[in-house]
């Protein structure tokens, strides 16, 4: 295809009109100098010779050259204006060229006298006249082309007239290069034009492409860039539009797409350059030209069969999750199968509507992708939606979600769903897979927990956790905390932890759906209890709290904080004795002590017990001050593992007098080779307990009523004891006249005695209240 220059758009120097859009605007120019002629000023293009140059037109000079070109046998200085006219003179009219030098002007009065009919010269004016550069060769093709004497030299008769053939101006030769240069261009490219579209159909018959929109000239070369203007003929639209025309540029390849059954055909109608240039006549003057208009050139195609059906589909976007009550939504990205968007029909001017059905289905467990609606689902709700161009339409269901689970939307396209009189354009049916991509939504489940502690078993403890509301079969994290705290539980529970919440240990336990699961025993932290609590006179607790984190199908869950079926009292143990009866010396005594309380276990974890017994005096009437200054017995260790009665071993007491008893109670943890074991004193009873003393006698003996009664002392006299109690140690009084003299004859010499850990001064009513 020879372009020889023609591209679109170029060469538009500041003030000018653009390369060949400048066709229309110099047909209208033209018409416009027929209206201002009379206007033009006097004087000559040619001036001959220079002696008479004030006679030229300087005012309406644009641009060129002024070159000699004397004739033959003249005699002077003979110089020529070589270039373009303005026919306004300096007001910016249309621009001319000189063709006929010599030649006397046309009839009185100026305006347009007719047309030069050469498409030749016609061309290379409009396609370079917008350049200035090339005014001086365009106005020498105009000679070489239209001028009558241009191969005739002045013969000497008659007044002379300058010869540009045989100038030896040293400016010519540059000059008919160039007007050779474009002459060629025309020569190649210009009219009379024509124009052949054709139409290249799809495989499928629904649209198709306009080809061969080239512009063609006389020497049957294509040319692109001029604007044109194509319509469809028949039951076609162009792509992208509802439209049958449409503008282009020659060259151009528009799509079109069918919108019925029947023959097409395109007819296109170019603004090609004109094929001929208009002569004015300037009073007084040689006759000017000035560049011809664009002229339409026409052609049609050659009918083609078409075919209108089209098949719409959609891929579709669900909402990935949505609360129990919301509704159900499916967005569908509708598109034609395809994925043209112009193979969507038109009926009646309007694109054909398309009604798209969308079914859910409810599964309490996700399902994989498939490409039919599995068996075991339930369709739970329907919703329509209506498109009339590919693109997003949003369909919602009639019924909301209500149930934890997998909600599955699946789009149809049916034919026999579609008005009667539109189902001729829609192709077949159309189904989506079941879980195509983005097409599940989600209503999570919420697992929740009850729990209940467990016992203290060999110094450790869990909890049994019953969880519910979990999807079926999916596996969890359940998060334990074990907590200590002095605080005591709550009916319901608490959300936040107490002030002094530490926590001992975090396990996780792994659960698969609903059902009762057990956490991994975790160790009773003792040393943290007998310093950290009981030796500070507090309560100490254990309680569980669990939590779980949210997955993408299930709720995170958050438990409360002490309630009562979590929480594991850990109670400071203490100790309850009774001594054996009083008697006649040698007198066999012993101990029985009854544990309460939570004994610490587990590995490296021993507690044991003794019992010391103090003479206070050699009284046996009942009036002796207790005393416990250094044993006059000690009993051996005795291993307490368990809550319950425990007998200290037997002893003889050999002198009489007044005995009593101090039981003792004493933690100690292996901490591990090279380490320091911990060790406490979790009870040690106080001296001079009724319920630990008694009386060795010589002999019977009456006792006299009114002596004084035994003072209990808390305190010891000075010991080398290493061990402290675990607990606040408080003098305790007990009031009230007691008569060992005649409880022991009565025969009723044993005693009992009540040690209630941390209850402070209370423990005082205690005693009081016993005797």
């Amino acid at each position: 295809m020879s372009q020889s220059g023609f591209n679109r758009d170029t060469c538009k120097p500041s003030g000018q009109a653009k390369g060949w859009r400048a066709f229309a605007k110099t047909r209208a120019l033209a018409a416009t100098a027929a209206l201002v002629l009379s206007a033009v000023g006097t004087g000559s293009v040619l001036a001959a010779p220079a002696a008479q140059a004030a006679t030229d037109l300087p005012g309406m000079h644009q641009s060129g050259i002024t070159v000699q070109a004397p004739p033959p046998r003249a005699f002077g200085d003979w110089s020529m204006w070589l270039g373009s006219l303005n026919l306004d003179g300096a007001g910016g009219g249309p621009t001319a060229f000189c063709f006929d030098v010599g030649i006397p002007a046309g009839p009185a009065g100026s305006g347009a006298v007719g047309s030069l009919g050469n498409p030749q010269l016609n061309y290379a004016i409009q396609k370079y006249q917008g350049d200035p550069a090339n005014h001086a060769a365009l106005a020498y093709l105009a000679h070489e082309l239209a001028d009558p004497r241009f191969n005739v030299p002045w013969n000497g008769i008659g007044a002379p007239y300058p010869n540009l053939r045989d100038s030896s101006d040293p400016q010519m030769p540059g000059v008919r290069a160039r007007a050779a240069a474009m002459l060629a261009d025309a020569q190649a490219n210009s009219g009379p034009y024509s124009t052949q579209p054709k139409l290249s159909m799809d495989a499928n018959g629904r649209g198709g492409t306009i080809t061969s929109t080239e512009l063609v000239s006389a020497a049957g070369n294509k040319l692109s860039g001029f604007s044109a203007r194509a319509v469809l003929n028949g039951p076609a639209v162009w792509a992208g539009t509802n439209s049958q025309a449409v503008s282009l540029h020659t060259g151009d390849q528009l799509g079109f797409a069918a919108t019925g059954n029947g023959t097409v055909s395109v007819t296109l109608t170019i603004d090609a350059p004109g094929v001929s240039a208009t002569t004015y006549s300037v009073k007084g003057f040689q006759n000017l030209l000035v560049a011809g208009g664009a002229q339409p050139v026409a052609g049609t195609s050659a009918d083609a069969k078409v075919i209108f059906d089209f098949q719409p589909e959609a891929t579709s976007t669900a909402p990935r999750f949505v609360e129990g009550g919301q509704p159900l939504v499916d967005v569908l990205h509708v598109k034609t199968s395809t994925g043209k968007a112009n193979d969507w029909a038109f009926a009646s001017g309007s694109n054909v509507p398309a009604r798209f059905n969308i079914d859910w289905y409810y599964s309490p467990l996700k399902l994989a992708p498939t490409a039919k609606i599995p068996a075991a689902v339930v369709k739970v709700a329907s919703g329509t939606g209506t498109a009339t161009e590919p693109g997003d339409i949003t369909v919602t269901a009639d019924k909301a979600a209500d149930k934890p689970g997998y909600y599955y939307p699946v789009a149809r396209f049916s034919k026999a769903a579609q008005p009667a009189e539109l189902r001729q354009y829609f192709r077949a049916d159309w189904t989506a897979g079941f879980n195509d991509p983005n097409e599940e939504t989600i209503q999570k489940y919420q697992p929740e927990v009850v729990t209940k502690a467990s016992a203290i078993e060999n110094g450790k403890v869990y909890d049994v956790i019953t969880v519910t509301g979990n999807e079926p079969g999916k596996e969890l994290s359940v998060t334990t905390d074990l907590v200590l705290t002095s605080a005591v539980p709550i009916a319901g529970g608490t959300d936040t932890a107490p002030a002094d919440a530490e926590v001992i240990s975090t396990t996780t336990t792994k659960v698969s759906g609903n059902g009762e699961f057990k956490t991994a025993p975790v160790e009773v932290p003792w040393e943290k209890i007998v310093a950290g609590k009981w030796a500070k006179g507090l309560k100490a607790n254990l309680y569980f709290s669990e939590k779980i984190d949210g997955t993408e199908s299930t709720k995170p869950w958050d438990g409360k904080e002490l309630l009562p079926n979590e929480t594991v009292p850990v109670e400071k143990p203490s100790i309850v004795t009774k001594a054996s009866a009083s008697g006649v010396v040698p007198l066999v005594a012993h101990d029985i002590g009854i544990v309460s309380g939570t004994i610490p276990s587990g590995t490296g974890i021993k507690v044991t017990t003794k019992v010391s017994q103090y003479k206070f005096d050699d009284s046996t009437d009942g009036s002796a001050q207790a005393v416990c200054a250094s044993p006059a017995w000690t009993s051996t260790e005795q291993d307490v593992t368990t809550a319950g009665e425990i007998t200290y071993p037997s002893h003889t007491i050999a002198h009489k007098g007044t005995y009593g008893y101090v039981e003792e109670l004493t933690l100690t943890i292996d901490k591990g080779p090279g380490k320091k074991p911990f060790t406490a004193q979790l009870h040690k009873g106080n001296c001079g307990e009724k319920n630990e003393t008694g009386i060795a006698f010589p002999e019977a003996v009456t006792v006299t009523p009114g002596k004084p009664v035994l003072m209990v002392n808390a305190g010891f006299a000075p010991t080398t004891g290493t061990a402290e109690e675990a607990g606040p140690s408080i003098p305790l009084l007990i009031t009230g006249a007691i008569s060992f003299a005649l409880a022991l004859l009565a025969g009723a010499g044993l005693f009992y005695r009540k040690r209630f850990a941390d209850r402070g001064v209370d423990a005082a009513k205690v005693h009081a209240e016993e005797q």
